[in-house]
């Protein structure tokens, strides 16, 4: 089968055997001991949804442990053709059972699309579980409690012990200890004996079960003991027939459900099988996948799963049927770790496991094929140029659209320039086929391939020209050289060899290489001026955000400010009306003396300067709005005072910078620049009367004139006459 040959050549078991160690019951091992990846979209995505349920749950709300359970289902299956189980049988099936009600119960109230579907698959028998567990110890004894007769036999057996034990310590604590050569009793053959030394053998009635090697000591079973362990023996009897009755009905309970319980168990080793995989994504720091339609994985921060993840050097790569990539660059520099990679997590993807990546794009791919390594084979009589092209032979007449193609040093092992053309050949096939193709090489011939032809691009391991070793990034876009003579170098060959090799060298390779290493150093400058520029564009926005952040704090700060001021202001002229009122009335109490009027005009002054002192207060903290036309105030106009809730009069020509406006019952000077004209047009005379009743009463005199007044008779209408003046 292709796929297992290159789920092997890929490492795929250790990958499996990762995920059975994350898996809590034997049914759960087994199925991740042969599981295998699926092709079909929807049914990938499935197993991909459910993981990732079970990994949220695992992080928030962790299913019960599955530890403990074991696969019951043969036993299960005996029970129900008639077989008697075993005790201990038994109360593994009660702990399955157990098991499979607690599932039920957090699936039934943990709200998951996909697990709970698993809930109505799982039949509970809690009845069955309870006698199971109740009668059963764990070790499948068979306890007390399962019946009375067996309670009340397990009663009488041990009254006949301790009857035993009594009789056989008379004998050695007694009249007869003399006859013994040691006061103990001791157990031969299931039976208590006593030492009895042979001389006295006749004076205790009994069996012998057995004789010292000297023969001078005899162990003898007195009669009385052994009439009480017989009558022991007899319990015994009754006790074991009661437990093979308590298991054989145990038993046919058992077979008498055994679709349910076989179908349960099956579904803890599916649920069991789901969250291994999310324990194992946690294990690996794995990565959300995002779903893609077509074939095609996006790679962000990808390790490969058996490196170390400190050391590893993440994978950043973008693969796609008609997006393929061709890898070059030095040997030893990661192409084939990262070609492994690559496979591995869409391999794993597909089984439903999250691969282990900072981030990663998804679409299924309909085959996977892998031709990595020596795949030489001395019994098929295969060099390893022939076995690469046995197995590129398999996936060209066998390809899907949609596949996975993976190909290290594709054309090696033969003459250079043929296995160029091959190569060449070879990728243009795959890409026409509809594949997704990653390919590693050292030909120059497919490096400009890659560059020249539509569906093709470049990549390459960056290699340190300074230290002489890989860093084994990945570099989309660029096409690295091979650096053999440098590596050569760094491995110990002496540098009058590598010269010699460098003037072998023609000098349009020369010029390749060297063009490749320039383009290498270019881009390489390109990406830390890019990486700077983004720096510098995320500090610059990250200080455009701070500046509006300070502006919007600025300018709530101000509106809450004119709040206050404008609350401030209102109050103050609340109270200033009061204090007038208060003023008129004293007035009027006080008959309009002039000190009186006086002292009003002084109280008065001092309510407009309170008001003036207020509103100078806040008159910086507020930014009202002015008149973008200047305009001209006249004397009469109805204008509005910014900051205050009515209307006012102007009682003289806005001539200067401040005017006199009437407000209500005040009269305050006021700057122009706070004035707003309205459409309102000034009020009659004759409705003006309350408001300049204030102005008339401090203009008030205190005298009355009386001119040609004369005293005249009236008649009132009783008929008496009276003087009016």
């Amino acid at each position: 089968m292709r796929e297992v040959r290159a789920l092997r050549i890929l490492d795929f078991q250790a990958i499996r055997d990762r995920l059975v160690s994350c898996c809590q019951t034997e049914m759960g091992q087994d199925v991740a001991t042969s599981v295998m990846p699926e092709f079909d979209e929807e049914t990938v995505w499935v197993l991909i949804d459910q993981t990732l349920e079970a990994f949220d749950l695992l992080g928030k709300n962790p299913p019960p442990s599955l530890t403990g359970v074991f696969d019951v289902r043969g036993p299960v299956k005996l029970a129900a053709k008639g077989s008697t189980l075993p005790g201990d049988t038994l109360y593994k099936i009660g702990f399955a059972l157990a098991a499979t009600a607690s599932m039920k119960s957090y699936l039934e109230a943990t709200p998951t699309p996909l697990l709970s579907t698993y809930s109505e698959l799982l039949t509970t028998e809690p009845k069955l579980e309870r006698e199971l567990l109740y009668s059963l110890d764990g070790d499948g004894a068979v306890r007390d409690e399962a019946s009375q007769t067996l309670a009340s036999l397990r009663i009488q057996k041990r009254a006949a012990q301790a009857k035993i034990v009594e009789r056989i310590q008379s004998y050695t604590t007694g009249r007869y200890r003399d006859y013994l050569s040691d006061p103990i009793y001791t157990v031969r053959d299931g039976r208590y004996v006593i030492p009895l030394k042979a001389d006295h053998k006749g004076k205790i009635k009994g069996i012998v079960h057995d004789t010292s090697a000297t023969g001078s000591t005899v162990f003898l079973e007195p009669e009385d003991v052994l009439n009480a362990a017989n009558a022991a023996r007899q319990i015994e009897a009754q006790e074991a027939e009661e437990e093979k009755r308590i298991l054989k009905m145990l038993s046919q309970k058992v077979g008498s459900v055994a679709t349910g319980i076989v179908e349960s168990v099956n579904q803890l080793g599916e649920l069991d099988l789901i969250i291994g995989r999310a324990r194992l994504a946690s294990e690996m720091r794995a990565g959300v996948p995002e779903r893609l339609h077509g074939a095609k994985i996006v790679i962000k921060g990808g390790r490969h799963p058996s490196l170390n993840r400190e050391k590893a050097v993440p994978l950043d790569i973008e693969v796609a049927a008609g997006a393929s990539v061709v890898i070059t660059g030095p040997n030893t520099g990661g192409k084939t770790v990262a070609i492994k990679t690559v496979g591995l997590f869409v391999a794993m993807l597909q089984c439903g496991m999250l691969p282990p990546a900072y981030h990663c794009r998804f679409g299924c791919f309909s085959q996977i094929w892998a031709d990595i390594g020596d795949e030489q084979s001395l019994e098929q009589s295969l060099s390893t140029f022939s076995a690469h092209l046995k197995n590129i032979a398999s996936a060209l007449n066998n390809l899907k659209p949609g596949a996975l193609v993976l190909l290290d040093e594709a054309g090696a092992g033969t003459d250079p320039a043929e296995g160029a053309a091959l190569a060449r050949a070879f990728l243009l096939e795959f890409h026409e086929g509809g594949a997704a193709v990653l390919a590693s090489t050292h030909y120059g011939e497919l490096k400009a391939f890659a560059f020249s032809n539509e569906g093709f691009r470049n990549a390459s391991m960056e290699f340190d020209s300074k230290s002489l070793m890989p860093t084994y990034r990945l570099i989309l876009g660029a096409a690295g050289a091979s650096q053999a003579l440098k590596i050569a170098e760094r491995y110990g060959i002496d540098k009058k060899i590598i010269a010699k090799a460098e003037e072998s060298l023609d000098e349009q390779h020369k010029d390749v290489a060297e063009m490749l290493q320039n383009l290498e150093n270019a881009q390489k400058q390109a990406r830390v001026a890019q990486s700077e520029a983004d720096r510098r564009i995320a500090e610059l926005r990250e200080r455009e955000q701070q500046a509006e952040r300070k502006m919007r704090d600025a300018e709530d700060a101000r509106k809450r400010a004119n709040e206050r001021a404008h609350d401030a202001i209102e109050s103050t002229l609340r109270e200033i009306r009061i204090q007038a009122d208060d003023i008129m009335e004293r007035i009027k109490k006080q008959g309009g003396s002039q000190e009186a009027i006086q002292k009003a005009r002084q109280d008065l002054r001092a309510l407009d300067e309170l008001g003036r002192g207020v509103s100078g207060k806040f008159k910086n903290q507020d930014k009202p709005k002015e008149a973008t036309v200047q305009h001209q105030f006249k004397k009469g106009d109805i204008v509005q005072v910014l900051g205050m809730q009515q209307n006012g009069t102007l009682l003289e020509d806005g001539v200067g910078r401040d005017v006199m406006v009437q407000l209500g019952a005040i009269k305050m000077k006021i700057d122009v620049r706070k004035l707003l004209p309205t459409n309102l047009k000034p009020t009659p005379a004759r409705s003006n009367r309350h408001q300049v009743g204030l102005a008339k009463t401090l203009g008030a005199k205190t005298e009355i004139t009386l001119r040609n007044k004369r005293k005249k008779p009236c008649r009132n209408l009783s008929g008496s006459s009276t003087t009016q003046s």
